[in-house]
Parts: C-alpha cells; sequence; structure tokens
C-alpha cells in the first residue's frame, strides 16, 4: 500500500440520521448569515459541448434519492440517505454499496418530483462500492423513465470541467455543484464513521462539493454523461472529494445484465507487490509489478491449481509487469487490473520470467468469493 494513503480523513459520503442534530445548529448560521448578502446575477458557463445549466437540465430528472427505513419499536424510521442515478427507463439504478449496506432496512427511491416508490436491492459488488437498485413500486412512468449515459472514464483529464449532483445532507434534493476533475488513479481508505471502512482505488479526485448524503450522485460531464459515482470526501480538507470512475461501475452492470448477479473474475495466482526489498530477497530484476509467491506455512501455492493462471503456465516467481498493457504498481494491483473484465474475456499479461519477458494470454473464470 502506498505510504502516501491517508486512513484517517476520509469518510464516505452518505448520510446517516444520527448526525443530523450534529449539523444542524451549523447549517441554520450559515443560512441566517447568507439572507444579508446581495442576490447574486445568474451565471451560465459556455463549454464547446454545453453549459452547466444544460447539464443540470438533462441529468437531473434521473438523479434519486434512496432512503433507508427500519421498524424500530413498531414505527417506520429513517435510518439513512444518499443518492443513486437511474441508467435504464425501467427504473434500474445505481448508488453506493454503503447507502443500501442494510439488509433489514426497507429502501424507498425518491424521483425529482417527490414521488416516493419502494425500491429493491439486486447486488452488492464484494470488490467495489457499488450496489444496483430496482425500482419495484407502481408509477405508470416506468419504462420511460430519464436515465444517464456512461461515458468512457478512460478518456477524461485532470482539468476537465464536472458537474455533481446529490441529496445533499439528506435535505437538498439534486443539489448541483461544479468543479473540475483533480486527479485520477487516486487509493484512499474509506470510513463511514461508524466503525467500517473499505478499501478504494483508481478514483476520481473532484473539487467539485460533495456533501454528505451526495454518495451515490453522478459526477458528469458537459455532455450531460456520467464519467463518475460520488462515493468519499476528506473531511480535513476543502474541496476534495473521490468518485468512482464510470467505466468500473459499467463493468459491474454488464456482469449483472450477462449472469443475473454481479460476477468477479479471478486469475488464480498469489502475489505480492514489487518493492527494493521483496527485488533484494527474492534477487529478481523486475522493479515493479507483482511477484507470484505462495505462502509455505500456509502451504498454499503460488498458482492456484487448475486455475486461469495454471492454465496458461504462469509460474511461481513470475512477476507479472503489465495487464493489456497497463503497469501494475503498488497502487494498482492485479486485483484492480482484472477488475475492469468479464469472466470468459482474454487478457494479455506481461510477465517477468529469469531475466525475460513472455506476453501470455489467459481466460478469465468466475471467482469462488
Amino acid at each position: 500500500m502506498a505510504t502516501s494513503m491517508k486512513n484517517f480523513t476520509i469518510i464516505l459520503a452518505s448520510l446517516f440520521s444520527l448526525i443530523f442534530g450534529a449539523v444542524g445548529g451549523g447549517l441554520t448560521s450559515f443560512l441566517i448569515l447568507s439572507q444579508f448578502e446581495p442576490e447574486p446575477a445568474e451565471t451560465v458557463i459556455n463549454f464547446e459541448n454545453g453549459s452547466y445549466k444544460s447539464v443540470w437540465e438533462a441529468a437531473s430528472p434521473a438523479v434519486v434519492s434512496v432512503v433507508a427505513f427500519k421498524d424500530v419499536k413498531g414505527e417506520l424510521v429513517e435510518m439513512s440517505s444518499g443518492t443513486g442515478f437511474i441508467i435504464t427507463p425501467d427504473g434500474f439504478l445505481v448508488t453506493n454499496k454503503h447507502v443500501v449496506a442494510d439488509d433489514g432496512a426497507t429502501y424507498i427511491v425518491i424521483l425529482e418530483d417527490g414521488t416516493q416508490l419502494d425500491a429493491e436491492v439486486l447486488d452488492r459488488d464484494s470488490l467495489n462500492d457499488i450496489a444496483l437498485v430496482q425500482i419495484t413500486g407502481e408509477d405508470e412512468r416506468l419504462g420511460s423513465l430519464p436515465a444517464l449515459d456512461f461515458a468512457d472514464s478512460d478518456q477524461i483529464s485532470v482539468g476537465d470541467p464536472v458537474v455533481a449532483i446529490g441529496n445533499a445532507l439528506g435535505e437538498y434534493s439534486n443539489t448541483t455543484t461544479v468543479g473540475i476533475i483533480s486527479a485520477t488513479g487516486r487509493e484512499i481508505i474509506a470510513s463511514s464513521g461508524f466503525g467500517s471502512s473499505e478499501n478504494l482505488v483508481n478514483l476520481i479526485q473532484t473539487d467539485a462539493a460533495i456533501n454528505p448524503g451526495n454518495s451515490g450522485g453522478p459526477l458528469l460531464n458537459m455532455n450531460a454523461e456520467v464519467v463518475g459515482m460520488n462515493t468519499a470526501i476528506d473531511t480535513t480538507a476543502s474541496g476534495i472529494g473521490f468518485a468512482i470512475p464510470a467505466n468500473d461501475i459499467a463493468t459491474v452492470v454488464k456482469s449483472y445484465q450477462e449472469f443475473g448477479r454481479i460476477v468477479r473474475p479471478f486469475v488464480g495466482v498469489r502475489y505480492i507487490p514489487v518493492t527494493p526489498a521483496v527485488q533484494e530477497r527474492f534477487q529478481i530484476e523486475a522493479e515493479s509489478g507483482m511477484l507470484i509467491i505462495g505462502d509455505l506455512k500456509a502451504g498454499a501455492p503460488g498458482v492456484v491449481e487448475d486455475s486461469p493462471a495454471d492454465d496458461a503456465g504462469l509460474k511461481e516467481k513470475d512477476v507479472i509487469l503489465e495487464v493489456e498493457g497497463k503497469a501494475l504498481t503498488t497502487t494498482y494491483s492485479l486485483a484492480n487490473a482484472i477488475a475492469g473484465y468479464l469472466v470468459g474475456e482474454t487478457i494479455t499479461l506481461k510477465v517477468w520470467r529469469d531475466g525475460e519477458i513472455l506476453s501470455i494470454q489467459v481466460k478469465l473464470e468466475e471467482s469462488a468469493q
């Protein structure tokens, strides 16, 4: 894990009802002060492919609030809230896993016009903060609901303008903020604030304001396409938020649509990142990548028997340097790389073995996890 990764300042950007009392006073003070400020003139920022206003007009109808309720002593009580966005007209939507983490909760989705509809959690991703939800309540608009499209998040660049929409503080639905992409490929440990945490990698960093309750909302380009899903904020800083890239979400959606559940592929190797200490210990020339190495004490081999790696001819002490031309590092592991592929697809690995560089193809199979 990279030494620069922070593990104490990141909080998942959903909103739990337990914190309403803590933020209420500060929020009221801000609103009182704002009454004495002159009302600003309307400003519309225009870009080649649209304006902030046009992005909001196009995307906002597809952004929903996702609210969890539980029966507490015979009374249905709101426990948490977040955001989601519809991706098919029949009410199939995406949100963060931590927004719908409670198996015992009842979930409703609130549309832009305030309509409340029952919803069912279809699946939760085992490796990322992604969940898939289906609106199940009856509404004559099901089948023709507004839906958002995914952009190719591999094509985004630092400095690109973006728009974030979300259910800010669980109270201000479809709050819209703007900013730029500040960085890509970030890795964080995100905490819910209630004792649970999750390691998230390959994230987009943005300075568009992301508030509690924004979790699961879209981060959009100027074509009103989803480039990411807002998921976490750095609570010790201003203007540092994180989003899961659209391509990672699209892969999960495609998996569910193909298999009826989220299916994750695997290669079948145990490995450690190559560092200077690992280089010296195992006497290898490769300066980066993933060293295939088993656990002798546990009797666990580096290459799992009858796995895709075994079938492809990978060996103990091979170093996997790249997956499909993308280098593996201490912050971008083999697991991160193959998460973007589907079961049944074949990937090409660049491998160092005893001073030689090999190209090895591996056909991915379903993970047993």
